[in-house]
């Protein structure tokens, strides 16, 4: 079974479009992300820089290693699987 070719009839149009909208998805996150420590330093729970310098336990540092491969491995190598 060969893997589908997504980009084999993509436009420099099309392909511009897909990561200016992953750019806006990306920027959405990070303004919601910045909104949240802001909103959480004001009301005295947590400030950015506790966010900033946090060390996180080996289970959360596991499971962050985790994702962050996933993810790498979902994104980047997403051309790598078309063109097996």
């Amino acid at each position: 079974m060969s893997s589908p070719s997504y980009l084999q009839n993509a436009t420099n149009d099309e392909l511009a479009r897909m990561v200016t909208a992953l750019t806006e998805e990306l920027w959405i996150l990070r303004d919601r992300v910045m909104t949240l420590e802001q909103v959480l330093e004001d009301a005295d729970v947590v400030t950015v820089d506790d966010v900033d310098l946090h060390e996180p336990a080996e289970a959360l540092d596991a499971r962050l290693r985790r994702e962050r491969q996933r993810v790498i491995h979902k994104v980047l190598g997403a051309p790598l699987a078309v063109a097996r």
